[in-house]
């Protein structure tokens, strides 16, 4: 299991992120004051600074928030583990000494037209 960070879907205890890269708001800003579970109106997503009022927006109208007795589930979704791309492993400095053992990621096959 895992956790979408979404804009505007809480930031759990980890509440200064936010404020550091957008300075003239407020931590409730980013959560509609709601730490764990966040906004929970699309029209609430306008207290976001702008660049991240779309992907607010987006758990709404594709991610159907709260649409199902209230309720959201994260998707399912299909993954395989794949050897850690160079841009990260550059940055890092790290590679897991396993890395070799799996395919590298073929980006072009998931890419959308």
């Amino acid at each position: 299991s895992f956790d979408l960070q979404i804009p505007g879907a809480g930031q759990g205890a980890f509440t200064s992120g936010c404020t550091a890269q957008f300075p003239g708001h407020s931590s409730g800003d980013f959560d509609c004051d709601n730490h764990f579970g966040g906004c929970n109106s699309k029209a609430s997503c306008a207290r976001l600074p702008e660049v991240l009022r779309g992907a607010c927006e987006w758990r709404f109208d594709w991610f159907h928030w709260l649409e199902h007795a209230g309720k959201t589930n994260n998707p399912f979704v299909d993954f395989r583990r794949v050897r850690c791309p160079e841009q990260l492993t550059h940055l890092s400095g790290s590679v897991p000494v396993d890395d070799g053992d799996f395919p590298i990621a073929d980006l072009a096959c998931h890419a959308r037209v």
